[in-house]
């Protein structure tokens, strides 16, 4: 009676074992779906932050480009300059 007793407290003992490692199992494999989830959300929000700052970067070089651009030739195509006036651009071009 004894060996019977044991026997089946051992076999329950591993049928416990068994699905608690089962369960650990599945619950480990839950949480790497999820890791990965919330990793490659991560992910694109980093690659949209650096897409965007890209953009942000190039606008920035344009605006620069243009300004500068527009000072080093200046054309005066629709206005009409007396001599003096002329002459304080001049002396303004020069003293760059």
């Amino acid at each position: 009676m004894l060996i019977w007793l044991f026997s089946l407290v051992t076999y329950g003992h591993d049928q416990y074992r068994r699905g608690y490692n089962q369960g650990r199992l599945a619950e480990q494999q839950i949480q790497q779906k999820a890791r990965a989830k919330q990793q490659a959300a991560a992910n694109k929000l980093s690659q949209d932050y650096e897409k965007q700052k890209a953009e942000n970067e190039v606008k920035r070089d344009e605006q620069k480009r243009q300004i500068t651009k527009i000072v080093k030739v200046p054309v005066y195509s629709n206005v009409c300059l007396d001599a003096s006036g002329v002459q304080l651009i001049n002396q303004a071009i020069n003293e760059r």
